[in-house]
């Protein structure tokens, strides 16, 4: 399986390791641009701190064999105590951090698009998506909390409990992924539709369509967990056998399974994260200059053909039969001074100063 302990481990480290560059980045260009700071950038720091508390979660998890690992030939109650924890724990940071990176992009578009007087269609839409990321986030973020009552130690005692003294947790989470990734391509579609009206040239929006197009593998990566959610919650993890994006896993091994539901969920987390922080990251392109290495190749490139002409020309001062070569290609040798090379190099040298 593709999931296992050193594949959780790796985007356990990969992840935050490009979240902290992505922030480091966007403050960067911040100071560059000279300008203050915006409620995007605000809501990326938590969103950030929440990515990188994930990751080494995950690193943690998959080191202490509770992510990553299997449960065979059947979990063990230890087992059932800890990764009963560790999946509690961590969708309630799931559901904190996805908001706030929703958020994030939707007020970097609003800072974007939005119109002079506050009312043209974008607003409306952008508001409305602003309210449902809102009120998803603070409804699934109660559910996750107290999906077993007050009485949280439910959830991990075993899967019977699980069953009876909570709600029911796959057609909560079920719901949870499949709104969420409905906003996911709503906020794909958005920016692509303003772009068109951008007074800029077609170059330039193509590019800048690139750059909103990178969400698309935060699409991917939701409608993924969104299919491994309604694949559980079909079958309901009651026969021998689960089939999760085309694997046939033991339903006895639920670390297994719950190990790819957490795999994907924090992939869909992280590139998120960079997805709202490669926008404000990209005028950097424009500030960086490239020209001292164009004139350096350029420099390096006419020093190179200047001396093999030189050389050139002397190898056909003599022709192949040892007969002086034509005055069409030399001109009357000069004195030998044993300094020809050094003279023709600071000929060189002195013909690029000019």
């Amino acid at each position: 399986m593709y999931v296992n302990k050193g594949s959780v481990t790796a985007i356990g480290i990969i992840f935050p390791v490009f979240a902290a560059i992505a922030l480091t980045l966007r403050i960067y260009a911040i100071k560059l641009l000279r300008r203050g700071m915006n409620i995007d950038d605000i809501l990326i720091i938590p969103a950030t701190f929440l990515t990188v508390c994930a990751g080494v979660a995950m690193v943690i998890g998959a080191q202490m064999d509770i992510v990553g690992s299997h449960s065979l030939p059947a979990i063990t109650a230890e087992e059932q105590h800890r990764v009963g924890k560790f999946e509690y724990a961590f969708w309630i940071g799931h559901v904190l951090a996805t908001g706030f990176i929703k958020l994030a992009i939707l007020f970097l578009f609003r800072r974007l698009f939005k119109g002079v007087a506050y009312r043209t269609a974008f607003d409306y839409a952008n508001w409305t998506l602003i309210v449902i990321v809102v009120a998803w986030t603070l409804t699934f973020l109660f559910l996750a909390i107290f999906s077993c009552g007050s009485n949280p130690s439910a959830i991990w005692e075993s899967l019977e409990s699980l069953r009876t003294k909570c709600v029911d947790t796959f057609a909560l989470y079920t719901a949870n992924s499949i709104l969420s990734w409905i906003m996911d391509l709503a906020i794909l579609i958005e920016p692509l539709l303003m772009i068109g009206r951008l007074n800029m040239q077609r170059r330039r929006k193509i590019q800048t369509s690139l750059v909103f197009l990178c969400s698309i593998l935060a699409v991917v990566a939701g409608l993924l967990r969104m299919i491994i959610w309604i694949q559980i919650h079909i079958q309901d993890v009651t026969g021998p056998t689960t089939k999760i994006l085309g694997l046939d896993l033991i339903t006895a091994d639920q670390e297994a399974i719950v190990s790819i539901i957490l795999f994907w969920t924090y992939i869909e987390i992280g590139i998120g994260l960079l997805v709202a922080c490669l926008p404000p990251c990209a005028p950097l392109m424009d500030k960086i200059s490239l020209s001292p290495l164009r004139s350096m190749l350029s420099s390096f490139s006419s020093r190179n053909f200047l001396l093999n002409f030189s050389q050139g020309s002397r190898s056909r001062e003599v022709d192949t039969w040892g007969a002086p070569a034509s005055q069409s290609w030399t001109a009357r040798p000069k004195k030998s001074t044993g300094l020809s090379t050094d003279d023709e190099i600071e000929l060189v040298l002195a013909s690029e100063r000019v």
